[in-house]
Parts: C-alpha cells; sequence; structure tokens
C-alpha cells in the first residue's frame, strides 16, 4: 500500500485551521485589550464620582450656615455643575448641590471622567439633617415610663437607664440598660427576633442635637403677644421662672430661663417651646387643646411587638395581619388621630427635668418632640400619651448638623456640557 502523499492533507487542514483561528484569537485579544482598559477606565471615573460625594458631604456639613442656605433653595458656587475639579490623579470631577427632596433634606450628584474624557459615572445621593431622627422623648439622664402613659409612632431614646415597664412598643434605645427587657451588658442586648423593638447597651446613640439658644432667646424677646411676664414686657421671652401657666398660646416661640409651673386647667402651645429648668405638671388637667393628628407613614415600625394594637387603633384596614418586618416597602398616608387634651403641639426642650409621677395625669397628651436633658418620669395614672410628630423638628435652629445617608445610587448623567 501506497502511503506516500498522506501526510499533506492533515497538514492542510491544520493550516486551514490556524487561518481562521489565529486572526480570531488576535481579534478577542485585541477586544479584551479595549474591554478591560475600558473597564479600568470607567472604574477610575467611578471613584472620582466618590471622591466628589465626599467632598460635597464635608462641605455641606462644616456649618449650620451652609446648610441654612442650602436649605433656603440657594445655589452655591462651585457647586451647581459650574466647575470642573482636578486634584485628584485620573481625571476630573464635577458637583451639583441643591436642597430636598424633603424637609431636611439636600440632594448631591457628582459626575466623575477619565482623563481621556471618554468614561464617566455619575452619583446621586440624599443626606438629612437627622434631628432625633424618629425620636418622640429624648432624655439625657434617663426615662421613666409606666401607669397610663403611652408613647405612639416614634421611639424612645436615652444615654441613660430606661424603665419601659411591661410596654410593647414604641422602640427604645438605651446606652444602659432597658430594666425589665435587658439588665447585662452582656449579647444579645435587643430583642428577638430581628432586633426591632428594644435596643440596650447600644454604644453608637446619635449624639443630641445642639439647640441655638441665642437664637430663641432673641427670637422670643422680638415676639410680642405672649401672656404677663416676658422681658420685654409682652413679649415671649421670660427671665425666670414662670408660676400658674395655663394659657393659650400659637405660633410663637416662648422661651423661659427659669422653670414651668403649669396650673389646671392646664395649657395649649402651638410651636417650640424652650424651658431651661424644670416642667412641674399639675395633679390634674395640664393639656387642653384640640388637634386633629397625621400618624406619621412609618409609624407602623414602632409596633413589631405590638402589631394587634397598632392595627386597631391607627390602621384598621392594613392588609398586614401580623407586623411586615422593618425592611417592607409599606407608608400608609392619610391616617389621622383627634385629641381633644394636647398640652403642646410641637418641640418642647426641657433643660431639668421632666416629671409627670403619680397622681391623676389629667388625661393630657403632646403631640410633637420631647427633648429632655434630665430626667423624664411618666408614670400618670391617667391616660397621657405622646404623640411623635417628625414636623415639630423640621426648622429647628441648632449649631450642629447631625446627618445620615437617606439615599445612594448610580444616575444616568453624561458629563455637562460646556465644561
Amino acid at each position: 500500500m501506497n502511503k506516500k502523499g498522506q501526510i499533506l492533507p492533515g497538514a492542510i487542514a491544520m493550516l486551514t485551521i490556524l487561518a481562521v483561528m489565529v486572526p480570531a484569537i488576535i481579534l478577542w485579544v485585541q477586544r479584551e485589550n479595549v474591554f478591560a482598559s475600558k473597564q479600568s477606565r470607567n472604574t477610575t471615573a467611578f471613584h472620582l464620582a466618590e471622591a466628589a460625594a465626599e467632598k460635597a458631604y464635608l462641605y455641606i456639613s462644616m456649618s449650620t450656615t451652609t446648610w441654612v442656605s442650602i436649605q433656603n433653595g440657594n445655589s452655591q458656587a462651585d457647586y451647581r455643575f459650574d466647575k470642573r475639579y482636578t486634584d485628584i490623579a485620573g481625571g476630573d470631577y464635577t458637583i451639583s448641590i441643591t436642597s430636598g427632596p424633603g424637609a431636611q433634606q439636600v440632594t448631591i450628584i457628582t459626575v466623575g471622567r477619565d482623563k481621556y474624557g471618554k468614561e464617566s459615572r455619575a452619583l446621586k445621593v440624599i443626606y438629612s439633617n437627622s434631628i432625633l431622627g424618629d425620636t418622640a422623648i429624648f432624655a439625657g439622664q434617663g426615662v421613666q415610663i409606666g401607669g397610663g402613659v403611652e408613647v405612639e409612632w416614634g421611639a424612645v431614646m436615652s444615654p441613660y437607664t430606661i424603665n419601659a415597664d411591661s410596654a410593647l412598643s414604641p422602640q427604645f434605645w438605651s446606652a444602659s440598660q432597658i430594666t425589665t427587657k435587658d439588665t447585662s451588658a452582656n449579647p444579645p442586648n435587643c430583642d428577638s427576633p430581628g432586633c426591632c423593638q428594644w435596643h440596650a447597651y447600644q454604644a453608637n446613640l446619635p449624639s443630641p442635637p445642639s439647640i441655638d439658644f441665642d437664637f430663641y432667646r432673641t427670637s422670643a424677646a422680638a415676639t410680642t403677644g405672649c401672656p404677663a411676664g416676658g422681658t420685654p414686657a409682652g413679649s415671649c421671652y421670660y427671665a425666670g421662672n414662670v408660676d400658674n401657666w395655663n394659657n393659650t398660646t400659637a405660633g410663637k416661640t416662648i422661651f423661659i430661663e427659669g422653670y414651668l409651673d403649669v396650673k389646671s386647667p392646664g395649657m395649649f402651645h402651638t410651636g417650640t417651646m424652650i424651658v431651661m429648668g424644670n416642667v412641674l405638671l399639675p395633679n390634674g388637667v395640664w393639656g387642653k387643646g384640640n388637634v386633629t393628628m397625621s400618624v406619621p407613614n412609618q409609624a407602623w415600625k414602632q409596633y413589631c411587638n405590638n402589631w394587634a394594637y397598632y392595627k386597631a387603633n391607627f390602621d384598621p384596614t392594613s392588609v398586614y395581619t401580623a407586623f411586615p418586618g422593618l425592611n417592607t416597602v409599606y407608608a400608609p398616608t392619610g391616617l389621622t388621630k383627634t385629641s381633644s387634651k394636647i398640652a403642646v403641639n410641637g418641640f418642647l426642650y426641657v433643660g431639668g427635668n421632666f416629671n409627670n409621677g403619680g397622681g391623676g395625669g389629667g388625661n393630657s397628651d403632646v403631640y410633637g418632640v420631647l427633648y429632655s436633658v434630665g430626667t423624664t418620669t411618666m408614670t400618670a395614672a391617667s391616660p397621657v400619651t405622646f404623640y411623635y410628630n417628625g414636623n415639630a423638628t423640621t426648622n429647628l435652629v441648632t449649631t450642629n448638623i447631625s446627618l445620615t445617608r437617606f439615599s445612594w445610587q448610580d444616575e444616568l448623567r453624561a458629563w455637562p456640557s460646556g465644561l
């Protein structure tokens, strides 16, 4: 059998395969290099956008003056896509800062671009000035709640001990113990499952706001139409103690340097009230205002261990028969509650102690936020309810800013033209 020439077809076939494959491999390698280069430039642009977001954060947090200016809608020079920053190697970036979308919020949009100008990435970050967050009561020296006292729609927070009695709601946050819940610093220091109601021995509680007392002193002194005793006469600034207070005051800032002694049949104040001393409450009625209150759309998060109560009292049409979990997209609107015994509809600051212990309690309510530097003791026998209203601190003037990141996301946005 003649075997000459049998190798030649195989060699030709191999050369044909190589002739097809080698160019394909070269093209694949070239494309891979292009993709790798593109990915590298894209990553660089993303890191530049991130760095720009950090720069914007530092700018909005450096002073209350800057924050207020942004909240007032003032355009910020160099932060309205009007400046190209080149201080970071690898490319450039630009920044926009505007107010909103909600009250006490700022929207930051940054665009980063690689040094060749071929790839850009954008980020959108929203920060909120978290003035006590969703906290109905903050007490610097501890909280005791019991008897007929209820706290609704917002949390109770203190760096010191909280005595929550047998309450199943709202959320409780303490840097120390929560009696009846957890008196040992050994973990776990929250309820199970999910840590949704009480949190003891928490080391990272947010700092309370530093209120601009000078601003409120000046504002109160310049406001007229308040009950007798103010300095100057007729103003809403009281240089000492105030006794026998049973007035109705609306839309005014009241500043009291000493204590406030409330007298039956009680008070009704709408707005901000600052008391540098103690608040002394009567054994009888101390609230007489009629208010239809809006249930916050996130109030339901305070009732993970008390869901049946929440449904029965605030949201009977809820589709959830059991607590839906803290991360559920659930924000009911239009829910209201009416009270005819409101003492304060707004923000109440107490530089001393706020005590409503023992006695009848007077069936009185507060709709807003209570910030007590001292102790807060509420163990009245008759029903007394604190309803949280986040709007009470929306325009609170402080000397510090406590920012929390509300959202962070990619933004489809090209590099601004003409920059």
